[in-house]
């Protein structure tokens, strides 16, 4: 990892994608590959459960942004993006692995919305 990036993708020889994100390990199942690749749909993004013998627990969500080029993985509040292209490769097996990048927050900022909206733009 850089010291810009948040985490990184790497393919598993099991068919998971394994993500570690700062400190945290996460994964996403083979079966749920195909729907977020091919139909689009939003996936778990899973985590291992403390407890040995349960099932793993939904710790955040998988997604392609609106225009299809990027994943987008949730967790919480914070959205970390990579390119799908470079996911694509990953799960694929082309590619060993790939970093990610937090998004900045979705928080506007005073002075530049429109005086219409309450801003002081100039």
């Amino acid at each position: 990892m850089t010291r810009f990036s948040a985490g990184i993708v790497m393919t598993g020889s099991d068919g998971y994608v394994h993500v570690r994100i700062w400190d945290k390990s996460y994964f996403i199942c083979p079966e749920d590959m195909g729907m977020l690749l091919f139909v689009g749909e939003t996936v778990p993004l899973l985590h291992k459960n403390p407890d040995p013998t349960g099932s793993p627990v939904a710790s955040g969500s998988v997604a392609l942004n609106p225009s299809g080029r990027a994943v987008i993985l949730s967790i919480g509040s914070i959205r970390y993006m990579l390119p799908r292209d470079r996911f694509i490769a990953v799960a694929l097996g082309e590619d060993v692995s790939c970093i990610l990048f937090e998004v900045p927050g979705d928080v506007p900022e005073p002075e530049i919305i429109s005086p219409k909206k309450g801003g002081v733009a100039s």
